[in-house]
C-alpha cells in the first residue's frame, strides 16, 4: 500500500542503543519521517505540537510506561494511530493496552524481520486513519451542503445514506440500507437509474451523470429530484457500486411549470409582448406583437428595435431606458411612444402604451428589457373627444355647471369660465357647494322648490329666478337642469346652465310698457279727440254754411278747438315716444333739479316750498335728470292747473324717496286717488296725459308712485325707491 504523503513517526524507548537501532530500520525500510525520544513527557510535547501520524512505544520505561503514556495521548486525539512495540509482553499489557485503545500491538524479537513488519503495521495505521478522517471530511461537507447522499453496491443495495437522504425519504436509516432502490423509486426510475449507471460505465460515457427521477416516500408522497451520479473507484477490475447526491427540484419543476403556463399564456395574450437584448434585438415576440407589426416572427428575432420605432421615438426610449440604471428607485416604467407596422401602402403609426421592465441575471446585471405594448389608438380618440367637449363647454357662452346628486347635498363638481363671469365666483370656490351660493333674500321659495322635485323626479326642470352674485348684486338667471345617466340608465349627474335674462326682462317689460302705451295713444285718439274734432266740425259747418254771418266768437272756438286738438297730440307723442328709457341713474340734489324744474313751468302766482321736516333724509337721489324734471315739471303743472294759480306747491325728500304736495282741491269728485295715473282720468289739462307721464318715468326709476290727499286737502304724490331699484320686475 503507498501513502502519497510520507507519515510523521514519534518512536519512544528509553534504551538510547534500541531507540537508535529503530531509527535506522524504519529510514532504511520506509520513507517515514521519524522523530525518536527517550522520555515519554517529551514524546506528549511532540505530538501535542506537531503533525504526527502514528506514535511508536516501549512498554517499560521509567518515567511512564507506554500503555499510560497511550492513555495520555487518547485524552487529547482519540484516534491517532498508537503501536504499542514492546520486549516484556503479556497478555495483561496486551489487554490493557487495548483497553486504553491501542491501534496495534507487537513484541520486539531478535531479528531484523520484526522491523519490516512494524513498518507494515505503521503503513496500515496510517492509512486506515488517513481515510477515516477524509470519509469524516467528505461526510461533514455532506452533511453541511444538506444534500440526500447514497452509496449502492455492486448488487445495487444501499450500504450508505446521510440523515438528508433519511429525512427526504420518510424512512429511518436502518430500514434503507441493504435495501434496493425500488424501496424509494418507482419501476420506471429504476429502469431509467440503471440505464444511466450502464451508459457511464461504457467506455464512450462520461464519469457522472444526472437525471431527473421521482422519490416515494414512506407516506406515499412523490418528491422530483435531479440524482447527480457517480461509480466508486474500481478494485482492480471489480465494479464496486455507484453513489448518488439527489437535489429536490420541486421549486424548480414548479418554477417551470409555472414559466411555461407564463409562455402561453403570453403567447395567447391579446397585448404584445417582446422581450430585448442588452443590445435591443429582439429576442422574443408572441403571436399578438407579430400580427401586430405584420412580419413573420423570423424576421423580427434579431432585428433591432429601431426598425420598428420613429426616430424620435426611439430616442426617448433610450433616453428613458438610462434612467432606469444604477441609483434608480424602479427598474420599470410607462411611456406612449408608436409602433411602425406594415400595412398596403408602407408602415402604419401605431399610437402605443409600453410597459418597460429591464431584465437581471443572477448576478443582477442588466440583460436586456421586456415590454408589454397595448393599442392606444381608441383611447386617445376617446380623449381628443372628450377633450373637444370640454373645451367646448369651458368656451361656451353660457354658464355651465355639473353637479354630483350621488353625494350629500348635490354639490358643483364642474363650473365652467362663463359661470365664472356671470356669477363673479372662481370655481374653486363653489367646487363641493350647492347651488344655494347663488341664492339670496328675495329668491322665491317656490322656485328653490321646483328643482328640488324635479331632482326628486329626475327630470329636466327650467325655472327663472333671483340670484345673487359673489358681490351680492342680483340678477335675473333662466336657469336649466338636465340629468345625465349612465351605461345602466342611473343618474350620475346633472348639468345646468345658466343665462343673465335681466336685460332680456327689461326689454321685455319695456316692450310691455310701449303695448300699453300704444293702446292708451290709441284709445285717447279714438276718444279724447273725437270732442275737439267734433266741436271743430260744428263751427266750421256753421261758418261754410254762412261765411258772411260768422262773428269772431265762432272763430275764436273754432281755433281753440283746433289748439286742443294740437296740445293732445303733442302730449301723446311725448307719451308714446319718451317711453321708460332712462340713462344710468348718477347722485343728484333733489331740491336743484326740483327748481329748476320749477323755473320751466307757467306757475302765475304759485309758490313752491320745500319740506323742512324729512326726518334726516339725504337731499341726494339717484337718478337721471332729464327725467326725473321732466316728472316734476308735469306734477307742478297738474298743481297749478288743478290747484289754481296761487297754489303753494312744497317738495322734498323722505327716507324711502320723495313726494310733492299742493294745496290745491285734491282730485275730481269720485276718482279715487289712486285712479289719477291713469291716462284720461282728468280732461281738464291735456286729457290726463301728464300723470301717465309720471307714472311712466317713475316705472323706468323703478320708483312705486302713489297718490293721496295731503294735510290740507290737496293733492299729494308720493314716490318710493326700491331697495333693488336696478333690477327689473320678475316675469312671472
Amino acid at each position: 500500500m503507498t501513502i502519497s504523503k510520507s507519515p510523521h513517526i514519534v518512536y519512544v524507548d528509553d534504551n538510547s542503543a534500541l531507540l537508535d537501532l529503530g531509527e535506522t530500520y524504519l529510514r532504511k525500510l520506509s520513507s517515514f519521517e521519524v522523530t525518536t525520544c527517550a522520555d515519554p513527557e517529551a514524546a506528549l510535547d511532540i505530538v501535542r505540537d506537531s503533525d504526527i501520524d502514528c506514535v511508536v512505544s516501549d512498554y517499560d520505561m521509567p518515567a511512564m510506561t507506554g500503555v499510560e503514556l497511550l492513555e495520555t495521548v487518547r485524552e487529547e486525539h482519540d484516534s491517532l494511530p498508537f503501536i504499542l512495540f514492546t520486549g516484556k509482553g503479556s497478555e495483561e499489557v496486551a489487554s490493557d493496552a487495548i483497553s486504553a485503545g491501542v491501534t496495534d500491538y507487537l513484541q520486539k524479537q531478535p531479528s531484523s524481520e520484526q522491523y519490516e513488519l512494524l513498518v507494515n503495521r505503521i503503513e496500515n495505521s496510517v492509512s486506515e486513519h488517513r481515510a477515516t478522517r477524509r470519509a469524516e471530511r467528505y461526510e461533514t461537507v455532506l452533511e453541511a451542503l444538506g444534500y440526500p447522499v447514497y452509496v449502492v453496491d455492486e448488487r445495487g443495495r444501499f450500504t450508505y445514506v446521510n440523515d438528508a437522504f433519511a429525512d427526504l425519504s420518510g424512512y429511518a436509516v436502518d430500514e434503507i440500507l441493504g435495501r434496493g432502490p425500488e424501496l424509494v423509486k418507482g419501476d420506471e426510475d429504476v429502469q431509467k437509474a440503471a440505464d444511466e449507471l450502464g451508459e457511464i460505465l461504457s467506455s464512450r460515457g462520461p464519469d457522472t451523470t444526472q437525471f431527473e427521477i421521482e422519490i416515494r416516500t414512506a407516506d406515499g408522497e412523490v418528491v422530483p429530484c435531479r440524482d447527480h451520479m457517480g461509480y466508486l473507484p474500481y478494485e482492480g477490475e471489480a465494479f464496486r457500486g455507484s453513489v448518488g447526491i439527489l437535489r429536490d427540484i420541486s421549486g424548480e419543476r414548479a418554477r417551470r411549470d409555472e414559466l411555461a403556463r407564463d409562455e402561453h399564456i403570453i403567447r395567447a395574450a391579446g397585448d404584445p409582448v417582446y422581450s430585448l437584448d442588452s443590445d435591443d434585438r429582439f429576442e422574443y415576440v408572441n403571436d399578438a406583437f407579430v400580427d401586430l407589426v405584420g412580419h413573420d416572427r423570423e424576421r423580427v428575432l434579431g432585428s433591432h428595435l429601431s426598425s420598428y420605432l420613429p426616430d424620435a421615438d426611439y430616442e426617448t426610449y433610450e433616453s428613458l431606458r438610462a434612467s432606469l440604471g444604477d441609483g434608480a428607485e424602479t427598474d420599470r416604467l410607462t411611456f406612449e411612444t408608436q409602433l411602425l407596422a406594415a400595412d398596403g401602402d408602407g408602415r402604419d403609426r401605431v399610437p402605443m402604451e409600453c410597459h418597460l421592465t429591464l431584465l437581471h441575471d443572477d448576478g443582477c446585471e442588466v440583460v436586456g428589457t421586456t415590454g408589454i405594448l397595448r393599442d392606444i389608438s381608441e383611447r386617445l380618440a376617446q380623449e381628443a373627444e372628450l377633450s373637444l367637449m370640454r373645451r367646448a363647454i369651458d368656451e361656451a357662452s353660457v354658464g355651465i355647471t355639473i353637479t354630483g346628486p350621488s353625494e350629500d347635498d348635490c354639490p358643483i363638481v364642474y363650473a365652467n369660465d362663463a359661470f365664472e363671469d356671470l356669477t363673479g365666483y372662481d370655481a374653486e370656490e363653489v367646487l363641493g357647494e350647492n347651488h344655494r351660493v347663488l341664492q339670496g333674500p328675495d329668491t322665491a321659495e317656490e322656485d328653490c322648490e321646483r328643482f328640488r322635485e324635479a331632482i326628486a323626479d329626475e327630470e329636466p326642470c327650467s325655472v327663472e329666478l333671483l340670484n345673487y352674485r359673489r358681490d351680492g348684486t342680483p340678477f335675473w338667471n333662466q336657469s336649466e337642469i338636465t340629468p345625465v345617466h349612465g351605461d345602466d340608465g342611473s343618474v350620475t349627474n346633472y348639468i345646468g346652465f345658466q343665462r343673465e335674462v335681466t336685460e332680456h326682462n327689461a326689454r321685455q317689460r319695456l316692450l310691455e310698457r310701449q303695448n300699453e302705451r300704444f293702446s292708451e295713444f290709441t284709445r285717447v285718439v279714438s276718444h279724447d279727440l273725437r270732442t275737439p274734432l267734433a266741436t271743430a266740425r260744428g263751427y266750421f259747418d256753421i261758418v261754410a254754411e254762412s261765411p258772411g254771418d260768422a262773428d269772431a266768437e265762432d272763430l275764436r272756438k273754432l281755433g281753440q278747438s283746433l289748439d286742443r286738438v294740437e296740445e293732445l297730440l303733442s302730449d301723446l307723442t311725448a307719451l308714446a315716444s319718451q317711453g321708460d328709457a332712462v340713462a344710468e341713474p348718477e347722485p343728484l340734489d333733489f331740491r336743484r333739479v326740483a327748481e329748476r324744474a320749477w323755473e320751466t313751468v307757467p306757475t302765475a302766482d304759485a309758490e313752491l316750498r320745500f319740506d323742512r321736516t324729512d326726518g334726516g333724509a339725504s337731499r341726494t337721489i339717484a337718478a337721471d335728470e332729464s327725467r326725473l324734471r321732466q316728472l316734476l315739471e308735469n306734477l307742478f303743472e297738474n298743481a297749478v292747473v288743478h290747484g289754481g294759480e296761487d297754489v303753494v306747491v312744497t317738495a322734498g325728500r323722505t327716507r324711502s324717496g320723495f313726494f310733492v304736495e299742493d294745496d290745491g282741491e285734491g282730485f275730481p269728485d269720485g276718482t279715487p286717488p289712486h285712479e289719477c295715473f291713469e291716462a284720461g282720468v282728468s280732461e281738464r289739462r291735456s286729457g290726463g296725459l301728464g300723470l301717465a307721464i309720471v307714472k311712466q318715468i317713475a316705472a323706468a326709476h323703478d320708483w312705486t308712485p302713489a297718490a293721496e290727499y295731503g294735510s290740507t286737502g290737496g293733492a299729494r304724490f308720493v314716490f318710493i325707491e326700491s331697495a333693488t331699484a336696478a333690477r327689473p320686475p320678475a316675469q312671472r
